[in-house]
Order: structure tokens, then C-alpha cells, then sequence
């Protein structure tokens, strides 16, 4: 009496093609894997089920494989060297071995299996996978932070102290960071890598080589966002000075980092932080260490108010009093990549007041005047009793006259404090544009200049939009330049402005600039 299998009444029942011709039928992958005869069987195949195996079926591809995490399937082969020979007391086994034998045991087989499969049923593929333990972290934070001491100290610093016109507090190598905050740490380690990435590629915004830098400066940025945002939560770390600096520093990372043009809400942020100890000038009176930083604000933010619309202006105080912080700080050698003449740079503050002004016959004459004493500066006696340099300055000192006066005349006939059509007015726009192109061009060769010419070639650059395409093309160039040469994103964000004012046929000063941008840091 022959034996009747019972079939599972759980397996799907063989439907007709288990019934046809079995010289046609398919080999399951299963049965190719184990090298086994396949019964064909639909939808799976008599011998999986017998040995308990999902049958993968006989699909024309062969089914994906889910590994555990830390094995491989197979590994790059390597030839064998003539050193790799034994040595004398034995033979050395090869990697994969000594892993196997170290961490793998035999599995136990069901007799069943043992069966069917017999003791070669092991493909190559599986005898070739290593398990490994979970994958090390090679770079930590640590070695982020060392690397950008060293590239700053080696890199960073050298090249700003090369091309200094005079001393600055701002320039100091880096020396300790073990008594920094992280939430300050980090920041400047985003920094460091920003610059490295603005110098290494033309276009580091979408460029591949960079990529990578992009991740480790987010991965530090990010670390730096949780520890303030832990700082500014809590009522009490709120109000200490440490959390001040921390932002602080952000917001300077993020001018030098950010492409787009927007700054407004970095610095809002931060004055809404500094307002918790005062005003601007208590805290500038009340905390002396915190001079440099305050003082960097408040010249970047007078920069910054010239290339921003009229209505939308930073304000650190009302206009007499901010002239007051001016006179009693600003020198033109107290901010190392801003030398703006002290005259001037007071000049500058009464033309971003007098834009926010409605035109009126009091607002032209103020303009008048302003412009007057502008025209009246002499670049000779200011750089006449410096120490060194004295050529450099007086290139610099001619370069903001012919800038200032130009941004005068085109800001305030843009919101009508001086008549658009005025043949006098005509004039002079024209002698201060063709003396700012001569000097931009001589500056471009003289190294401790061209470093401080990037307002300048923005003020040229919205004249330009009536000089030709050849100007237009020259001053992009530059501004590209710049931005490599400083490692901050602000001279690409101003060609990208300028480029969109060009190609909408030019037009005045408010129609360039029609959101706050800050382009200097």
C-alpha cells in the first residue's frame, strides 16, 4: 500500500499548471540557490514547502534578499601580494576567515533540511557574508573643531593680517576654544567651513564638490541653533551676556553663509535679545567687552541701511544720537574691511536718514548741502598723516568720495530729495561715475584696496545699468572675486541683485534694492 502525503491546509491549493507537462516547468530561485530538481509546483513549489522555506517564486529577476544590518553579500577580491605570505610559526588566515571563525557558529540543521539540502547547499554568496559590528564614527567633533582652529590660524588669518591698512582689534588668532560655550564654538566652526567653501569652487551653491562641506557646515550650524535656542528658553541663561554673544556670532555666520539677500530677521532677532539689557548704547556703555562686537553691528547696519529701501531702515538709536556713537567710536581704521573715511561714513548716516524723509523744499536743501560737503572732502589731507601706506589710503579715501557723492545723488533723486532733472545734477552723476570706474579699475591692482571696494562696485554697479554690458560684465567679475577673496556669500548675493536690476532695463536706487540687504561684514 503506497503512502498518501497529506497536503497543508494552509499552503494555497496547485492550481492548473502543477498539472501540465513537467519537462516545461520552472525552476523556483530557491531550488537554483540549493541546487535541488523544482517540482514546478505553482505558487510555490513542494520542496520549500517541505523545508519550511518561503518559496520566492519564478519571477524572470531574481527576488531582492534583505540582509541584516552590518553583513554584505560579497566583497572586492584583492590579488594576492608577495608579501602576504606566511610568515615562520604558521600560516596567517585571510580577514574574512579569521572574522568567520571569531564570530560565526555552525548553525544546527533540522534533519529535514539536512535531507534536501545536504552539506553544500550554502551558496558562495552566503559563505562570503561577514557580519560586523555597527559602523564607527572616523571624524567626531572634535576633530571638526581642531581643523578649523588650524585652518583659521594657517589660512584665515595670515591672509587679513597681510592686507591690513592698520591695527584692528578685530584680528587675533585663534589660540584657546576649550573655554568657549558650544553654542559659540560651533558657530565658528560653520564659519570657517563657509569660507573654506565660498574660496574652493566658483559656484558653491551647486557645485558637488562641496557638497560634503555643506553637510558638516549644517551638522555644526545645527548643533549651534539647539544651544541657543536652550539658552533663549530658559528665563534665566535669557538674560546673561554669553547668550548675546552666541547670537551674535550667529548672525554674523549666517551674513557670511547666506545667499539670499534677506537680513533682517537675524539682526531683529538679536536686537530683541539686546533690548532685555538696555539700549543699544547702555549696553555699549554699561559692558566694554562688548565693544567690538556692538560696534561691527552698527557699522555693517549703516552699510547695510544704503543698499535697503528708504521705509525699511536698521536703527540702532535716532539719527543724533547714532552721529554721536559715530563720533565718539568710528575711526577709519576701527573696522578692518570697511576704511571708510570718518567724514564720509557721518555723511552716509544723514543720506539713509534723509531718504526716509518725504520730499519737501527742507529735504533738497539738506541734500544739497550734504552733497556739498562730500565734493569739499580731500583725499590727500586725510591720508596725510598716516603712518604707512599712505597712497593706499589716498586711493581709498578718493575711491568713497566719488562713492559717496554717486550714492547721494542716486539714492536721494530716487525718493525725490533732489530733482531728477537737474542739468547740474546730470553733471555731476556723470564726473563721480567716471571717476569711480578709473578708480575701481586702479584699485583692482592695488591688493589693501581692492579688498574694501565691494560697496563701491555695488554703488557703480546701479550705474552701471546705463554704461553698456561691457561695464555690467566687468563689475559681476569683480564681485565674484570678492566673494571668493573674502569667503562670504555677500558680494555673489549683491552681482545676483544687480544682475536682476539690469536685466530689467535698469531703473532708480529703491528699484534695485526693494528688500533689506546687507552685502559688507
Amino acid at each position: 500500500m503506497s503512502e498518501r502525503t497529506t497536503p497543508d491546509p494552509l499552503a494555497p491549493e496547485p492550481t492548473a499548471a502543477a498539472t501540465t507537462d513537467r519537462t516545461e516547468r520552472q525552476q523556483c530561485w530557491e531550488c537554483r540557490r540549493r541546487r535541488l530538481v523544482c517540482d514546478g509546483t505553482q505558487p510555490v513549489c513542494m520542496k520549500c514547502r517541505a523545508a519550511r522555506i518561503v518559496c520566492p517564486g519564478y519571477a524572470d529577476k531574481k527576488p531582492l534578499t534583505w540582509l541584516a544590518p552590518g553583513q554584505v553579500m560579497s566583497r572586492t577580491r584583492r590579488k594576492k601580494s608577495p608579501n602576504s605570505k606566511a610568515t615562520k610559526g604558521g600560516k596567517v588566515p585571510p580577514p574574512r576567515k579569521a572574522c568567520n571563525g571569531a564570530k560565526r557558529k555552525p548553525e544546527s540543521k533540522s534533519p529535514s533540511m539536512a535531507s534536501d539540502s545536504g552539506e553544500d547547499s550554502r551558496s558562495d554568496d552566503q559563505g562570503d557574508m561577514v557580519e560586523f559590528g555597527r559602523p564607527v564614527e572616523l571624524r567626531g567633533e572634535v576633530c571638526d573643531i581642531f581643523e578649523a582652529m588650524m585652518y583659521y590660524n594657517g589660512h584665515i588669518y595670515p591672509q587679513l593680517e597681510k592686507y591690513q591698512l592698520a591695527p584692528s582689534g578685530f584680528l587675533f588668532p585663534i589660540l584657546l576654544v576649550r573655554d568657549l560655550p558650544p553654542s559659540i564654538v560651533h558657530t565658528l566652526v560653520s564659519v570657517v567651513v563657509g569660507h573654506r567653501i565660498t574660496q574652493v569652487v566658483e559656484d558653491p551653491t551647486t557645485s558637488q564638490v562641496v557638497k560634503p562641506m555643506w553637510t558638516r557646515l549644517y551638522r555644526h550650524r545645527d548643533i549651534a541653533v539647539r544651544e541657543i535656542t536652550r539658552l533663549v528658553a530658559n528665563e534665566a541663561s535669557r538674560k546673561e551676556m554669553t547668550t548675546l554673544v552666541a547670537v551674535y556670532t550667529l548672525l554674523f555666520a549666517m551674513l557670511q553663509q547666506s545667499f539670499t539677500p534677506g537680513w533682517r530677521t537675524h539682526v531683529d532677532a538679536y536686537m530683541s535679545l539686546l533690548h532685555l539689557h538696555g539700549s543699544f548704547q547702555d549696553v555699549l556703555r554699561d559692558h566694554p567687552f562688548m565693544e567690538l562686537s556692538m560696534m561691527a553691528l552698527f557699522i555693517v547696519g549703516i552699510f547695510a541701511n544704503t543698499t535697503s529701501p528708504n521705509n525699511n531702515q536698521f536703527q540702532v538709536a535716532s539719527t543724533p544720537e547714532t552721529l554721536r556713537i559715530a563720533e565718539a567710536y568710528y575711526t577709519e581704521s576701527y573696522y578692518p574691511s570697511i576704511n571708510c573715511p570718518p567724514t564720509l561714513f557721518s555723511n552716509i548716516i544723514l543720506i539713509n536718514d534723509l531718504r526716509s524723509h518725504l520730499p519737501s523744499p527742507e529735504t533738497t536743501r539738506s541734500a544739497k548741502l550734504i552733497l556739498a560737503r562730500i565734493e569739499d572732502f580731500s583725499p590727500t589731507a586725510f591720508s596725510a598723516d598716516k603712518e604707512a601706506f599712505e597712497e593706499e589710503w589716498q586711493l581709498l579715501g578718493s575711491m568713497f568720495r566719488a562713492t559717496t557723492a554717486l550714492y547721494a545723488i542716486l539714492s536721494l533723486q530716487s525718493t525725490g530729495a533732489l530733482p531728477r532733472s537737474s542739468p547740474e545734477l546730470g553733471l555731476a552723476r556723470a564726473r563721480h561715475a567716471r571717476q569711480l570706474f578709473a578708480l575701481l579699475e586702479q584699485a583692482q591692482e592695488v591688493p589693501r584696496v581692492r579688498k574694501r571696494m565691494v560697496w563701491a562696485l555695488v554703488v557703480a554697479g546701479v550705474e552701471a545699468a546705463r554704461a553698456g554690458g561691457g561695464v555690467q560684465k566687468w563689475i559681476g567679475e569683480r564681485l565674484d572675486e570678492m566673494s571668493r577673496d573674502h569667503g562670504a556669500a555677500g558680494p555673489r548675493v549683491a552681482r545676483d541683485t544687480l544682475e536682476k536690476f539690469w536685466a530689467a532695463g535698469g531703473g532708480t536706487w529703491d528699484e534695485c534694492f526693494t528688500e533689506p540687504c546687507c552685502f559688507l561684514m
